[in-house]
């Protein structure tokens, strides 16, 4: 496994975007997963649907596709210590909660994170980030 799939990508996957499905078909080869995080914040989407029940059937093979991986004590770590980090450079933290969980899991997993967001990501130590 080499890539770990940030949330926006996925959500423009399953709209059908044309450069997210290329870019997801392109990655697959290699390894794709994503957080327990984007599992939480798509499922979030599917109930905020007009009709859950169809949404979730209309994503179920995308997610059956892709493994999910968890916070684990690894992760938690690794989310803690980036937390830490972030702390002493006095950078905000609030709003960032989830995605320093998603930074967390990609370091733990030693996995590259393919996400638009770079605004959350650009001072996490160490993380790398697929350039698009």
């Amino acid at each position: 496994m080499t890539y770990l799939i940030d949330t926006d990508w996925l959500v423009d996957y399953l709209y059908g975007n044309p450069q997210a499905r290329q870019l997801l078909s392109d990655l697959e080869p290699d390894g794709i997963a994503i957080s327990i995080v984007t599992y939480l914040e798509i499922y979030e989407g599917i109930q905020l649907s007009r009709d859950p029940k169809q949404a979730e059937q209309a994503i179920r093979s995308v997610l059956r596709r892709l493994q999910v991986l968890p916070l684990s004590r690894t992760v938690a770590k690794e989310t803690a210590r980036v937390r830490a980090v972030l702390r002493r450079n006095k950078a905000p933290l609030a709003h960032r909660a989830l995605d320093l969980i998603i930074a967390g899991t990609a370091l733990a997993y030693d996995l590259e994170l393919v996400t638009r967001n770079t605004r959350d990501y650009t001072d996490v130590p160490n993380l790398r980030r697929y350039q698009i």
